[in-house]
């Protein structure tokens, strides 16, 4: 699989630089595309060359924003009659070209990321305008999130996120993460499920802040469909995952319920970086009721301090009848993933059942 930033290929240049000499006629396809493929192009990683493109437009385009405005919108204009879509990774690059030329030109930035977010999202663009404008911004993501267009009512949400990957931080959110809820109350049951996926998301960054604001937002909103209760529960996860009683009991996890019978074992106690660790867990449910069931474990992974760091990962969910029997037989792989290193020496797994550590088995990982 390719790194994502060949997705910036010759022949993707080639046809932007084509597009930029249809909408300005002073600027030769070729020049544009030997500035922006200038040395080191090949070796930028894919925010370098994101950062390149735009730097390379406004190389070209040397003016106030109020000026390049309208050869921005003509290309997304002459890009959209190609058939590239809406929503289109690519070109986030456009809202870069916002920022470096209009960073001080509030309304006009308001005015073009408002279209641009549209053809390719400004969430990460938004964020410089909160550390030079906040109150401003504030305000006016506030204005968005009643927007007609779902991919501005997204951006209301997505770019105020309180712990926005790959986005810059802002230190007035996090301290105050409760200063979007006007928002989020207004897009939680938005029609459009890209939208309410964000609110998600957004809920879940403030949980790793301030949990009882997420809680307290949820509670009462669960039963008016299965497809909002599924947004709250994604919203909630992070709260499920680290076993808060009040989360689970949303969904009728009974925290103080304990399998029967519960065996753990494990094909191997030793395995090798590359391999999977297979294992096996029954129990039955020795309650004279029917129960809701919420299974997961943690792998305990070796740190390079030499401590446990771990990560839960979920098994299922299901409902077991009185005194019915339940077993799962999972393989988890410890192939090389650029997300995470591997050492090896002591690791663990744990299975976690409605929030309860259920036991505990050790396994050593070995170089490859």
């Amino acid at each position: 699989m390719e790194p994502l930033k060949e997705i910036y290929s010759t022949q993707w240049i080639q046809n932007l630089s084509f597009v930029v000499s249809q909408i300005d006629t002073k600027i030769k396809a070729s020049d544009f595309q030997k500035k922006l493929m200038e040395s080191p192009w090949k070796n930028y990683e894919l925010k370098e060359r994101i950062n390149r493109i735009a730097d390379t437009f406004l190389f070209f385009w040397n003016d106030p924003l109020v000026k390049i405005e309208p050869k921005l919108l003509e290309l997304i204009k002459l890009l959209r009659k190609q058939g590239v879509g809406d929503f289109n990774f690519p070109y986030i690059f456009l809202n870069d070209i916002v920022v470096k030329s209009g960073i001080d030109d509030f309304e006009s930035s308001m005015r073009i990321l408002e279209k641009t977010t549209v053809f390719s999202s400004a969430e990460f663009a938004i964020r410089f305008y909160y550390i030079n404008h906040f109150d401003k911004t504030v305000k006016q993501m506030e204005k968005w999130s009643n927007h007609k267009e779902p991919f501005v009512r997204r951006l209301a949400s997505e770019g105020s996120r309180p712990i926005l990957p790959w986005g810059i931080g802002i230190p007035a959110i996090k301290k105050q993460p409760e200063i979007h809820m006007n928002i989020l109350e207004n897009l939680w049951n938005d029609e459009n499920e890209i939208v309410r996926r964000s609110v998600s998301n957004h809920l879940n960054d403030i949980s790793k802040i301030e949990p009882d604001i997420v809680l307290n937002f949820c509670k009462n909103k669960f039963g008016v469909s299965e497809s909002l209760d599924k947004n709250l529960k994604h919203a909630l996860r992070g709260l499920l995952k680290k076993a808060d009683v009040r989360a689970l009991s949303f969904f009728q996890y009974d925290t103080k319920w304990m399998p029967g019978d519960f065996k753990l074992s494990l094909k191997k106690n030793k395995i090798k970086i590359g391999d999977s660790l297979e294992f096996h867990i029954s129990f039955f449910n020795p309650s004279s009721k029917n129960i809701k069931i919420r299974i997961e474990y943690k792998i305990g992974f070796l740190l390079a301090n030499g401590k446990l760091g771990q990560k839960v990962f979920q098994l299922g969910e299901k409902k077991l009848k009185s005194k019915e029997n339940f077993e799962i037989h999972k393989k988890h792989s410890f192939k090389p993933i650029t997300t995470r290193v591997y050492y090896p020496g002591k690791h663990s797994i744990t299975i976690v059942i409605n929030g309860n550590d259920c036991k505990t088995s050790q396994f050593d990982l070995l170089n490859g």
